[in-house]
């Protein structure tokens, strides 16, 4: 059983290209601490930046994977389902410190050198998973909390609250519709996506802090942009915790795994 994601594959080449050209690309498999690497698992530990970390990526059933982090002998695991685009996520109410989530950006940023080298860029979904989540998990919020839940992205809109819009793909330069609520109410912002109304705040709408540089295609959607646009205005942090944006944190986490997948690449 194999899930190949060429259009992954072909921006993950994109993405890392001109790096080829500047750095030394004879990445060896001990760099990942790799231990299985196969159709349907990819898995292996390192200790990077003083931080030990450990990770598993399954295919347990067609179009479903079961990730395992562990930083520091701390675990965070997730059940992605790609079909009903629902995940089921528990970090046992861990608390990573700011360090430990760059461990794990550097991790993820290790490994794909490893696939590009490697494999051509050429990446399954059991490894474009297992990066997916490292992302999402290494850039959560200053003292976000990582608890049980589940996230699944809704067939219809419901009016609770503010407005969970599913999988909206937005692109890059043109004026979307931010609708969030907070403590003063309901609002409807225009803002431009890919905008930087202020300092770690660039990228309005991408799925993910600020611009950065990532190593897999982000998602580009009206939840991120919902967030990001309730986040500037409110100082949010702590995720789902926020007493204004947290709702709007929890509607777009389905658009950061599963976005890309539905071709929301800005």
């Amino acid at each position: 059983m194999k899930f190949n994601v060429k259009f992954i594959a072909i921006l993950l080449s994109i993405v890392v290209c001109a790096k080829c050209t500047k750095e030394n690309t004879d990445t060896q498999e001990g760099n990942i601490g790799l231990e299985t690497q196969n159709e349907n698992n990819f898995s292996g530990k390192l200790s990077i930046d003083n931080t030990n970390i450990s990770y598993t990526s399954k295919a347990y059933e067609e179009l479903k994977f079961k990730i395992s982090l562990s930083i520091d002998n701390m675990l965070i695991e997730a059940l992605i389902d790609y079909e009903k685009e629902e995940m089921i996520i528990n970090g046992y109410d861990n608390n990573l410190s700011e360090k430990q989530k760059e461990a794990i950006l550097n991790t993820g940023k290790i490994i794909s050198d490893y696939l590009l080298t490697e494999k051509e860029g050429d990446i399954s979904m059991t490894e474009y998973t297992l990066l997916s989540m490292m992302e999402y998990w290494g850039k959560s919020p200053i003292n976000y909390i990582y608890s049980k839940r589940k996230i699944a992205s809704p067939q219809t809109t419901t009016g609770i609250k503010s407005r969970n819009e599913g999988i909206t793909c937005i692109r890059k330069n043109t004026y979307v519709t931010a609708e969030y609520d907070d403590s003063r109410g309901n609002h409807r912002d225009n803002v431009k996506v890919g905008s930087k109304p202020r300092n770690n705040y660039g990228c309005m709408g991408r799925c993910g802090s600020d611009c950065g540089r990532w190593w897999i295609p982000s998602a580009w959607t009206k939840d991120c942009m919902d967030h990001d646009q309730c986040s500037n205005v409110n100082n949010a942090s702590g995720g789902s915790s926020d007493r204004n944006c947290g709702d709007e944190f929890d509607e777009a986490a389905d658009d950061y795994v599963f976005g890309v997948i539905r071709g929301c690449r800005g």
